[in-house]
């Protein structure tokens, strides 16, 4: 399975990422590390360490902040993973999703977050473009972990060729696709073309 299936009629249950796939503007690094007075790439370093914890929930971004305080020395008064996160909708994600419910398909969220991440989410009624959410930071798993596909594929009580993936990170669509599991690689300037390719004939 080494290329964008074609989305079929058999599927059951369809798992869309959220960040760069349903909302756009989703980079904090570099935001984040003007704040700080921080090189990004001296933020990135230390950042790169705890963002499996953060995503999974085994950590909160208070917890970070006070270990970022330490390691630059700085006072960190608010979580800048929230302030500095200014996401909006990708229109044509949104309209794919919202066709794929009006036809009577069920659509479920599976993304790796954060909790301050998720609640400006919600706020913005993205979450409520889904049938069901699983969030790593509430799982407790994260992609692209086989263990995070199948918490998703038992909560739904479908096979893997029963659901059909679309993220846009090709490590998360890999590990999908080993699993059996049908996926469209939605990145970079196919991306549009690609999208349609794979639901049109669906959607008609």
């Amino acid at each position: 399975m080494d290329r964008n299936a074609i989305a079929g009629k058999d599927t059951k249950v369809f798992l869309f990422d959220m960040g760069n796939v349903v909302v756009k503007g989703i980079g904090i690094s570099e935001k984040i590390a003007k704040r700080l007075g921080v090189p990004r790439d001296q933020f990135e370093l230390d950042y790169h360490h705890w963002i499996y914890p953060l995503m999974e929930g085994e950590i909160s971004a208070e917890q970070y902040w006070r270990h970022a305080e330490k390691v630059f020395g700085k006072r960190i008064e608010e979580d800048l993973m929230a302030t500095c996160f200014t996401p909006y909708l990708n229109s044509e994600v949104v309209e794919t999703i919202t066709r794929l419910r009006n036809l009577g398909y069920r659509v479920v969220c599976a993304s790796n977050t954060y909790a301050s991440h998720w609640e400006i989410l919600r706020k913005m009624d993205a979450l409520s473009l889904f049938d069901a959410l699983y969030p790593s930071h509430e799982v407790g798993l994260s992609k692209p972990a086989h263990a995070y596909f199948r918490h998703i594929l038992e909560a739904e009580g479908v096979k893997a060729s029963e659901a059909y993936f679309v993220d846009d990170s090709i490590e998360h669509i890999e590990s999908a696709r080993t699993m059996g599991i049908p996926s469209l690689h939605y990145s970079g300037k196919a991306a549009s073309r690609e999208l349609k390719r794979v639901f049109e004939p669906l959607l008609g």
